[in-house]
């Protein structure tokens, strides 16, 4: 086997051994690439399972009562962060490892073809030097035996008698010229014969080499390649794992010591807490006692001596209550109790719920509890609208300070409406406060009123029927009452307004006032309802009497005759018969219902399209 075939199958060895390698680099970035699935699949389902365990709205209110479902739901949050630190990782590896894996096999793969084709290219050149060598060998074997020839040829002329003069030296220049292209031929080989020694010297010490040590340079880098990416990869894990050792440390000390069994019990006790008094001792029915019997036996009327869910009193029969529970009906009918103390009102038409505000289906003890909540965000409401009354305020002073950079009216129709707003929150609060669980009632029901009715149907059974209600689209600006009907404001801003004693008396609450207004082209002062609110103040006296609400009388504005009867269960309207005539006392403000009172002054609603003027 010659050097030059043994070089040519060492080179074949290193282009599958290269070719080897850089396949275990494809092969470890496909390891990476499902190592990093694997790490988004994990991140995915770890924020599945905090998804599906996570408290629900409706359970809420106990994930911040008992600690251990608070401490649970702290432990889902460790959850959640322990799988954003395994996207991290998946994001490390894709960006740290697996793309650098990439670009080296690719760089790799060009280097490696560069070196081959290198390789190739100096074998051809030493195969075209040796094959020149071997033609002229050749040319000079061939020429030194046409010499040869010649020379026997002269010689045996020459020493032959017969042969004359002319014909020996016709012999011996044939063999001049034989003598003359065999010395030439071998000095071409012999010229020949140095340069292919040289290339071959050249070939072998040098350039193989080279090659050679370039393959070598590409292996050892691809190899020094490859530990470091081992590096990097531990490297994207440990990276995390601090914050993953403090969210399981976490989840050990802050959350799985937080849990107290004595406040989660204090708690359950504190919720189902009734405050109802156990029942007094059954009495004695003595049968010796004229008039006595056991089956007919008188139960005991008091109020302590009634049961908890009693056949018909149920959760509004508790005693403590100091009157009888009210009636849950509606418009229509269509207004009833439901579990969990909501009801249909009349917003049923249009498919609101409506909570009950007095909570009168609690317990006492419950529905203080329920009460104060209501109280607590009532008060929270207040305090976002007083900021942004206070933020709108500076803005204004800012635009009367510098009117290049706005108008200072432009906020005041903002301000008005905040302020009517802190209004309606304060009246709220304060009946809330009063503890006068009726006018808590009444304003609730109030608050559902603005909804429209149909055209005046043919006949009463199909107008009780008729469902399609919708909200009016009429803008509403403000509550101009306190029995709920809405109006929009159109007293223009410029006129100073003052609250008279028969509108506070009416149950309407004061909403505007005077402010001092900056605009240069207006003196006058701005209808606001703010000034009276700056210093915490409120615009209801605390001694005020909102029993007026439902007890004054309101005068009549005229008066109206029934066109057709109407009968409803609801206590908020109005029976009528064909024909009846009735006072007006609040005419339609566009909702399809009007007031009336009749003489025995009883009042409610009517539709009004089953009256007419």
């Amino acid at each position: 086997m010659s050097s030059l075939q043994d070089v040519q199958d060492q080179l074949s060895a290193l282009e599958k051994h290269t070719e080897k390698g850089i396949e275990f680099l494809d092969k470890y970035s496909t390891f990476v690439k499902e190592r990093q699935k694997i790490e988004m699949d994990y991140a995915s389902q770890l924020k599945k399972l905090v998804r599906g365990y996570s408290p629900k709205k409706k359970e809420e209110e106990d994930y911040q009562n008992y600690s251990s479902l608070r401490t649970f739901k702290g432990v889902l949050q460790e959850v959640g962060s322990i799988a954003n630190q395994h996207e991290l990782i998946s994001d490390y590896l894709g960006k740290d490892v697996l793309m650098e894996v990439v670009r080296l096999i690719a760089e790799l793969k060009k280097e490696r073809k560069e070196h081959l084709q290198e390789a190739k290219h100096e074998e051809n050149v030493m195969d075209k030097s040796k094959k020149k060598l071997d033609s002229c060998k050749s040319a000079y074997r061939a020429a030194h035996e046409q010499w040869m020839q010649a020379k026997i040829l002269f010689e045996k002329a020459d020493s032959d008698d017969n042969r004359t003069k002319a014909e020996v030296e016709r012999a011996r220049s044939t063999m001049d010229n034989k003598n003359k292209m065999r010395e030439d031929q071998k000095n071409d080989y012999i010229l020949q014969l140095q340069n292919t020694n040289k290339d071959q010297e050249e070939h072998y010490y040098k350039k193989v080499p080279t090659i050679f040590n370039k393959l070598q340079t590409m292996e050892e880098r691809r190899i020094t390649c490859l530990g470091k990416y081992y590096e990097t990869y531990a490297e994207c894990h440990k990276k995390v794992l601090p914050v993953i050792t403090q969210c399981l440390d976490d989840i050990q000390t802050k959350h799985g010591q937080s849990v107290k069994p004595a406040e989660d019990s204090q708690a359950v006790v504190a919720k189902f807490e009734t405050g109802i008094r156990p029942p007094p001792d059954i009495v004695m029915v003595d049968l010796d006692e004229p008039g006595s019997s056991l089956s007919h036996s008188t139960p005991d009327k008091s109020g302590d001596n009634i049961s908890i869910g009693s056949q018909n009193g149920g959760a509004n029969s508790l005693p403590g209550r100091g009157k009888p529970p009210k009636k849950r009906t509606g418009i229509f009918g269509t207004m009833f109790t439901k579990k969990g103390g909501k009801r249909w009102d009349r917003g049923r038409l249009s498919g609101i719920w409506e909570e009950t505000k007095d909570f009168s289906h609690l317990p006492p003890n419950q529905q203080k509890q329920k009460l104060q909540k209501k109280i607590d965000e009532i008060q929270g409401k207040i305090d976002v609208e007083v900021k942004e009354k206070e933020a709108l305020l500076k803005m204004r002073d800012v635009y009367t300070a510098n009117s290049s950079l706005g108008d200072p009216n432009s906020v005041n129709k903002r301000l008005e409406e905040i302020g009517r707003k802190i209004d309606v929150l304060r009246l709220e609060l304060n009946t809330y406060q009063s503890g006068d669980m009726d006018k808590v009632e009444k304003l609730s029901r109030q608050k559902s009123r603005d909804y429209e009715v149909p055209e005046k149907p043919p006949d009463q059974k199909k107008f009780m029927g008729y469902s399609p209600y919708k909200r009016n689209g009429r803008v509403v600006e403000y509550k101009d009452k306190a029995d709920g009907k809405i109006a929009p404001q159109t007293t223009p801003q410029t006129t100073p307004q003052k609250v008279s004693p028969s509108h506070s008396s009416s149950g309407r609450a004061p909403i505007v006032t005077s402010v001092e207004s900056n605009s240069p082209s207006n003196d006058r002062p701005v209808s606001s309802p703010l000034s009276p609110l700056e210093h915490g103040d409120s615009f209801f006296d605390e001694d005020d009497d909102f029993d007026d609400i439902e007890n004054d009388a309101e005068p009549s504005v005229g008066k109206c005759t029934a066109v057709y009867e109407f009968e409803s269960e609801d206590p908020n309207l109005l029976n009528m018969r064909e024909n009846e005539v009735l006072d007006v006392i609040e005419a339609d403000s566009g909702d399809g219902w009007t007031r009336v009172r009749r003489s025995d002054k009883t009042e409610g609603y009517v539709p009004t399209s089953y009256i007419k003027s």
